[in-house]
């Protein structure tokens, strides 16, 4: 397999647009957790866990934080099933609220909006649908998260949402109900001249990535398999952030771009037309809705509620708004994620 290293050098955090970097490093110390629920400074070891690429990652925060969603005007209202309703534990009925933890920054999943107070993104919208579904009101609290499964284990919470992979490790202290996707795929220019759709089809193209992620492992092995299939080996170029990998793209000296499929939304989504994510991703996991070990029975209130929100559609329109289609479900399940 030909490699082609543009730099020998960290991987760099992309500044925000204002020119400064420093909440952005902050983000990434702040986000990376690993399996075990211990935390990890280390950003390009964030970015494989959680995004895929460390520069994604900072980038999605920087340009949502100025850009916001696809479609602010979106109706998501629904309205109250009182079977679902009755599934909820009588403690969270009688209080008519769900206490909610969350770490609020990570966008386009919850952040705060340009005031500094309100909490948006695509999960406060799907709380929020969720609390109209099950006549209660699912309320934020902000917090570390490395904190979170804690707070949890401690009771101090009835839940959390904060873009959470649901992992084997991690499910030995918590409880997920499965409702987005997310992991390795492609991002192609608008048309997908290569017709690139998984690993099979990148054989004999040039594919760049984002230094230090787990995409350059998946070329590395798609390249092989496609040698002992006979067909050409996959032209690798290594590149220091996710704005090169872009601009390789832009520019033809690419043909696809390996990356995240979040990631890869809401590239596609800001050049509007240029690109686009082909395919779900060829290594999906999933993020879950995250509860106290054995809360079964809040298990399958959330599990329903959600159910319910894809199937009158008021799911898809969340999604959309966010340009995150590609993550969408079509089913809704409790502790499944594959185990990393």
């Amino acid at each position: 397999m030909a490699f082609y290293t543009r730099s020998q050098e960290a991987t760099p955090v992309e500044p925000c647009p204002d020119g400064t970097d420093v909440r952005v490093s902050r983000f990434f110390q702040r986000r990376h957790r690993d399996n075990k629920g211990s935390e990890d400074m280390s950003i390009r070891r964030f970015g494989q866990v959680r995004f895929g690429s460390s520069a994604a990652a900072a980038l999605l925060l920087a340009a949502w934080m100025a850009a916001g969603p696809a479609s602010a005007d979106t109706d998501l209202s629904t309205s109250m099933d009182a079977k679902l309703s009755a599934m909820l534990p009588a403690k969270l009925k009688e209080a008519g609220k769900i206490r909610v933890a969350s770490n609020v920054e990570y966008p386009p999943f919850e952040y705060y909006d340009t005031d500094n107070t309100t909490i948006i993104g695509l999960d406060k919208d799907l709380a929020e649908a969720i609390g109209q579904k099950l006549g209660v009101k699912l309320e934020f609290e902000n917090m570390s998260f490395d904190a979170i499964i804690p707070a949890l284990a401690a009771n101090r919470y009835d839940m959390a949402m904060s873009a959470m992979t649901d992992t084997e490790e991690r499910r030995k202290k918590v409880d997920f109900v499965d409702y987005f996707t997310s992991g390795g795929g492609f991002l192609v220019k608008h048309g997908n001249p290569k017709n690139i759709h998984s690993l099979a089809d990148i054989c004999g193209v040039t594919a760049a990535i984002d230094k230090g992620t787990t995409e350059i492992e998946d070329a590395k092995k798609a390249s092989e398999d496609c040698v002992k299939a006979g067909k050409p080996e996959v032209n690798v170029s290594v590149l220091p952030g996710t704005s090169k990998i872009v601009l390789a793209l832009q520019s033809n000296r690419a043909d696809v771009a390996m990356i995240d499929t979040s990631a890869g939304a809401y590239i596609s989504q800001q050049h509007k037309g240029e690109f686009e994510v082909p395919d779900a991703s060829y290594a999906p996991r999933p993020y879950g809705l995250v509860l106290p070990k054995g809360s079964e029975e809040l298990a399958k209130a959330m599990q329903a509620a959600v159910q319910a929100l894809i199937d009158e559609g008021t799911y898809g329109k969340i999604l959309a708004k966010w340009g995150q289609e590609v993550g969408a479900v079509k089913e809704v399940t409790i502790n499944e994620g594959a185990g990393l």
